[in-house]
């Protein structure tokens, strides 16, 4: 081997030891935002409430149970094969200065390190969470390399994406459930773009049903950006050209209904918990014109800072699909969302911000570097 292939060999292994550990960094830095800024040291306790069938929120926190049973099957395993062979470890966490110089959240974690089932709980909790974050970034790197071929704007929206979700931790322990449903959509999104068989929507939107709610509007999306529209005059004409999408839509709702019901049968139903205000208009108040709106913007700002507005007013300049992901989602993300929650838990509207705001104007920005490029060269 000469010098130079030699050289060129271990650049390029240094390139690729570094991306690994960037990676793994971006996929580490909003666990720790969680724990230190957010509550993500309550979600061994809320952990235990929901196996005991008294989750806080019980409507809908309860009936949210795909990550729970996958991190318990998980720790079930472990608990059995890997903790067993690990010593547990009685020597507490040494800290420089006072615990009580400590931010609360930190003072809990120290109290709670003494038990060693919060320990286990714990490893897999960050396991799982740091697995979501780096299946979020794969999925966003795929999504957004459809609309924008210049790498340096793909690095930079992961980089974006990263602040993020760094972000989006207010009142937010690890929310496994809402980075589930940003894993759907990419998902779904990577579906419709790639021209895959629509039959994943309905597996998609299967798996959703048993995460969270909002995954109804997986077939929604799929629907509106598949139809064909240019005989939507002509029912029995538009039947006819779009019958496979329309069944992938129908059995997707179906599939999710049964679901969503069948869960509700079994813990059963009771009416959604309040917070605070009632849903609705009380809720809107509260998020839009309340002391606590200045709360709300600002966290939801950090989330997707001016991306929504630049989508609008550039919306005529994106590509179609994201224009129809648009129509079938946001109107309805956000407007459920702010009567019926507290919207300065920013994590709710990562969706819509990854799957269509930041694409968008990705995309835009390369196209208006392109036409500059283009009139210079003229």
């Amino acid at each position: 081997m000469s010098i130079l292939t030699s050289h060129s060999f271990l650049k390029n292994k240094l390139i690729r030891i570094l991306t690994i550990l960037i990676v793994c960094w971006m996929a580490a830095y909003p666990i720790y935002n969680n724990y230190y800024k957010g509550l993500a040291v309550e979600q061994y306790e809320r952990f235990l409430d929901f196996k005991a069938g008294k989750s806080m929120f019980f409507n809908p926190w309860q009936y949210r149970i795909l990550c729970p049973l996958i991190i318990e099957g998980t720790f079930q395993i472990l608990d059995a094969t890997v903790f067993k062979v690990i010593p547990e470890s009685k020597s507490e966490i040494e800290l420089q200065g006072k615990a009580e110089d400590k931010n609360e959240n930190i003072q809990k974690l120290i109290r709670l390190s003494k038990n060693s089932e919060f320990i286990k709980y714990s490893i897999v909790f960050i396991g799982f969470r740091f697995v979501q974050n780096l299946i979020i970034l794969w999925l966003s790197f795929l999504f957004i390399s459809h609309f924008v071929k210049t790498r340096s704007l793909v690095i930079l929206g992961l980089m974006l994406i990263t602040l993020f979700m760094g972000n989006a931790v207010m009142d937010s322990d690890l929310a496994f459930n809402s980075y589930m449903d940003v894993i759907l959509y990419l998902a779904a999104g990577l579906v419709i773009v790639k021209k895959y068989s629509g039959w994943w929507i309905a597996v998609l939107t299967l798996i959703g049903a048993f995460n969270r709610e909002t995954s109804l509007l997986i077939p929604v999306i799929y629907f509106v950006s598949e139809f064909n529209w240019l005989h939507w005059k002509k029912p029995i004409a538009a039947l006819l050209e779009n019958k496979k999408i329309i069944s992938i839509a129908g059995v997707s709702v179906i599939a999710f209904v049964i679901v969503f019901v069948s869960i509700r049968f079994y813990y059963g139903y009771q009416p959604q918990t309040e917070w605070r205000v009632p849903a609705g208009l009380p809720m809107l108040k509260l998020n839009l014109l309340s002391a606590a709106s200045v709360k709300t913007y600002n966290e939801m700002f950090g989330v997707f800072g001016i991306l929504p507005f630049w989508f609008v007013l550039i919306i005529k300049r994106v590509p179609k699909v994201l224009l129809l992901f648009f129509i079938a989602l946001v109107p309805v993300w956000f407007g459920v969302h702010l009567i019926s929650v507290v919207a300065y838990q920013s994590r709710l509207f990562l969706v819509p911000t990854l799957l269509i705001f930041l694409p968008g104007v990705l995309y835009f920005i390369e196209n208006e570097f392109r036409i500059g490029l283009s009139s210079e060269t003229n």
